[in-house]
């Protein structure tokens, strides 16, 4: 009886052994193409957006990031000039710094009351001048960041040590 069980074993261990490369090489055929580092096929790569293409949630986005204003692949950002042509630097809703977005709401230097209305996402009141108008601004580094009419580029009281365009 004893020998029967060591034979019985050693018969498993085969099958199970033949079992085991037969697993693998399902596994192999289900990952076939896939990159090896991250398990991703090249095509399921390949299908993520681009930057500015349309999006409703970063994990479309080959950046991992869809603006919430303007629905675009997009990347962080400080200015304007960081994003190309036809996009705005706009600041986050739901933290610090800036992606890059399409412009949506009123342009730099115009009236707003609130945030949300600017294209940039930053309304400039002066000081206990809240329930008067303000002006859309948005951050710069130096004037040159700064449009026509908005050519100064000022730290202010509520911009965490960030410059701002300024009249």
């Amino acid at each position: 009886m004893v020998h029967g069980e060591r034979a019985g074993r050693g018969g498993g261990g085969a099958f199970a052994l033949a079992g085991a490369v037969a697993l693998a090489g399902v596994l192999g055929l289900l990952c076939a193409g896939c990159d090896e580092r991250s398990g991703v096929s090249p095509a399921a790569k390949a299908a993520k957006k681009e930057l500015g293409e349309a999006c409703a949630d970063g994990a479309e986005c080959a950046s991992s990031v869809c603006a919430a204003i303007g629905g675009v692949c997009s990347t962080g950002c400080r200015v304007d000039r960081e994003c190309g042509a036809g996009s705005v630097c706009r600041s986050r809703d739901d933290g610090p710094g800036g992606v890059c977005s399409r412009p949506q709401g009123r342009a730099l230097g115009e009236a707003c009351m609130t945030a949300v209305e600017c294209q940039h996402g930053r309304c400039l009141h002066r000081t206990g001048a809240l329930d008067q108008p303000g002006h859309c601004s948005a951050y710069c580094d130096s004037a040159e960041d700064c449009p026509a009419g908005l050519k100064a580029c000022e730290e202010t009281a509520d911009s965490a040590g960030r410059k701002m365009c300024l009249p």
